[in-house]
């Protein structure tokens, strides 16, 4: 009887021994499982974070690209500024010089103007017969025509044959702008205007005065 007791206890004993010796061996595989998955899952991170160090820097390096980038297109914003600045300078500069040369020329103009009202010299025309017992009326006798007060638009001169823009300012100037001044014209009256035009003699060769008349009947009529 005490043997099968000592045998049994021994048994027992063994089995419990094996017991432990299994759980270990279970216990000591499933760490080695775990440590290896942590370790397998600690590389993969590893990788990971480096995976993630490496597109930081492609970022920031793009930041510093773009960042340089911006700059440069500052810069040249700011260059093409100024240069429209310029530009615009340049253009009011240019203006002002276009505005001066047209205020020259017109003083030009006007000095050509005033040069044509003054006498010109030209070859004395032959005398005309001056019948016996009277004399050549003097220059000092040449009179200008007296001023008119007549009512209304100033006429079209130019419809006169031989009178174009230039002679009819000059005519305006003189105070001459209706047909009615030119057909009451006296001969010191025409000689009095022609000596004020550059070609002396075409109111009489183009005839002026009665032309004038010839305008003044059809408005009339």
């Amino acid at each position: 009887m005490t043997y099968l007791i000592t045998q049994t206890f021994l048994l027992l004993l063994i089995a419990a021994l094996l017991g432990l010796i299994l759980g270990w061996y279970l216990t000591r595989i499933s760490a080695n499982s775990a440590r290896e998955s942590l370790q397998a899952k600690l590389k993969s991170a590893e990788s990971d974070a480096r995976a993630l160090r490496k597109e930081v820097d492609i970022a920031v390096n793009a930041r510093g690209q773009s960042e340089a980038e911006r700059q440069q297109l500052a810069e040249r914003i700011k260059t093409l500024e100024q240069a429209r600045d310029a530009s615009d300078a340049e253009a009011g500069e240019l203006q002002m010089l276009r505005d001066e040369l047209a205020a020259c020329r017109e003083s030009l103009a006007a000095g050509a103007a005033v040069d044509n009202q003054a006498p010109v010299v030209e070859a004395e025309p032959e005398a005309e017969a001056v019948p016996a017992g009277e004399t050549a009326a003097p220059l000092a006798a040449m009179a200008a025509p007296a001023p008119m007060t007549i009512e209304g638009a100033d006429d079209d001169l130019q419809r006169i044959k031989g009178i174009g823009p230039k002679i009819a300012g000059i005519l305006k100037e003189l105070g001459v702008v209706r047909f009615e001044q030119i057909a009451a014209w006296t001969p010191e009256n025409v000689a009095w205007v022609n000596d004020h035009l550059k070609f002396k003699g075409r109111i009489e060769r183009e005839d002026w005065i009665p032309q004038a008349k010839a305008l003044l009947a059809e408005r009339a009529g």
